[in-house]
């Protein structure tokens, strides 16, 4: 295969190649987007799309092969893009298999990186954790093969830089720079140098020392893209997020308030709106194609009745299943204009688009609308109907039960009568999203138990069927006060915001 490489740059001769940004400003501006116009630049954004292998004859929907992932690049071409951007974990178990499928999928709709009418498409790709260190978990790579001098031919970690080579036909190295349409695309790999010791936690410090020397080429009135795994801290869903970084990226970018930062890792559904974060620069989780990741460190320690917690105790003794994570794969097209960014969220196994548009004001200096404080009050609560009410009825609940990691402590599974609270999906509007319900069950002696839930279809389009159904709560009644119960159910936005609580009550 004819893989060009006129446009891969590295290290700093990136910048150097791609000289003071102002001198690649066009002569002449393009409409924007408020006056009709096309975009400057457009592309795709992934993440986590854990790939183990070619699909072959499988259902898209299956765990682990690359179908998904290739629907996801046939609707990006579909839009015209210029490149896609994928923000780590590619490969899921670190082996040469998972990353050729990838490099299948890819190759499947762009031959030669370039669309049917032989316009580019850039590639625009780092690694993750998975794609290192994968391979030692559980025992994976020794059980696939218990030779050890074959089992190092298959595994990335012993040779990224060739199997990057073999898979993209492009050099690998742990920063680099691309230039598409004039503006500038930087990516981090996963510190592949200390991924040996298996740690799922590296602080991305390269950034620093890269920005000091180059920085000063950027023209500060075009935005510029960054991309690593992990969130940088303190940015995209706030300081409780699973999986950000050590912090060095966060200060570094925070000299650049052009610079848009893309990271995945935590899994995160891209229908949370704290999915995009504005402060002293811009910085976006980037959603998954693979699992939804479950908020309940927001939560800590109990997280949500339908979700994991961080006690195995606590988990033993809830009364609802674990949401399904499991049913949507999600992703980005980005367009950018002169005078804006619009950023459209879309689901890839219902094909729906998953909330409205962004839309990011340039150059980056004119308004912040997605710094949390803003974007909070375009925000509405959610709403029940006009006249809803819970339905409360009585049946016998088992708890999940479990055991201890060293399995010396027990709680048993065991049936006990409780109450089932059921409340009607809230109004749909994507300005006033359901995020969570807050359930609370008062006796007549004072006492309170409050429980939060997320609600199925939390991830999904509003037209999905999951988003427009019921929602429940279960209270055991060992768990409750004495006396009649009132039970209130208040909706809430994932900014905080409460909507109107709605009760019913049951009389002792």
């Amino acid at each position: 295969m004819n893989i060009s490489r006129r446009n891969f740059l590295i290290g700093g001769a990136a910048f150097a190649s791609l000289g003071a940004f102002g001198g690649n400003r066009f002569k002449r501006a393009a409409a924007g987007f408020k006056a009709g116009g096309r975009p400057r630049l457009r592309f795709g954004v992934l993440s986590d799309i854990h790939i183990l292998r070619i699909g072959a004859d499988e259902k898209m929907s299956g765990s682990g092969n690359n179908l998904t992932f290739k629907h996801a690049l046939e609707w990006f071409r579909s839009q015209g893009i210029d490149a896609v951007v994928i923000a780590g974990d590619m490969a899921d178990k670190g082996m040469d298999e998972n990353l050729m499928a990838v490099a299948d999928a890819w190759y499947s709709v762009f031959p030669d990186d370039k669309h049917p009418d032989g316009r580019r498409v850039e590639k625009v790709f780092v690694t993750g954790n998975h794609d290192w260190v994968a391979h030692k978990w559980g025992g994976f790579a020794a059980k696939q093969y218990p030779d050890e001098a074959e089992r190092i031919k298959h595994i990335l970690q012993a040779d990224m830089a060739g199997w990057w080579d073999k898979a993209f036909h492009e050099a690998y190295t742990p920063i680099y720079a691309k230039k598409i349409k004039g503006y500038a695309f930087i990516g981090a790999h996963w510190d592949g140098v200390h991924a040996g010791n298996g740690s799922n936690d590296q602080p991305f410090g390269l950034i620093e020392g890269y920005m000091a020397k180059n920085g000063k080429s950027i023209d500060p009135a075009l935005p510029f893209f960054y991309v690593q795994h992990p969130h940088p801290k303190d940015t995209c869903y706030g300081p409780w997020a699973w999986g950000h970084d050590a912090g060095i990226v966060t200060k570094t970018l925070s000299a650049y308030q052009n610079a848009i930062a893309f990271s995945g890792h935590s899994h995160y559904s891209l229908t949370d709106e704290r999915s995009i974060w504005q402060g002293a620069f811009t910085s976006v989780g980037t959603g998954t194609l693979h699992y939804i990741g479950t908020p309940s460190a927001e939560r800590y320690p109990m997280g949500f009745e339908n979700t994991g917690s961080s006690d195995w105790t606590m988990n033993a003794r809830k009364l609802m299943k674990k949401i399904d994570i499991k049913d949507c794969r999600q992703g980005m097209l980005w367009s950018v204009y002169d005078d804006c960014i619009t950023v459209r969220r879309r689901e890839f196994l219902s094909d729906l688009d998953i909330g409205e548009d962004w839309v990011m004001p340039l150059p980056a200096a004119e308004s912040r609308p997605f710094a949390f404080a803003e974007h909070a009050k375009r925000l509405r609560a959610p709403e029940f109907p006009k006249g809803a009410k819970p339905s409360v009825s009585e049946l016998n609940v088992k708890n999940r039960g479990g055991k201890s990691k060293d399995g010396k402590e027990s709680i048993p599974s065991e049936k006990k009568p409780a109450f089932k609270v059921t409340v009607p999906a809230v109004t749909p509007d994507d300005r006033a999203r359901l995020f969570a319900l807050e359930f609370v069950a008062k006796t007549a002696d004072g006492k309170s138990q409050i429980k939060f839930v997320l609600p199925e279809g939390f991830s999904h389009s509003l037209k999905h069927g999951k988003a427009q159904s019921r929602q429940v709560c279960y209270f055991r009644k060992d768990e409750l006060g004495v006396g009649g119960v009132c039970f209130t159910v208040t909706p809430m936005n994932c900014f905080g915001a409460r909507g109107k609580p709605i009760s019913a009550e049951v009389k002792a």
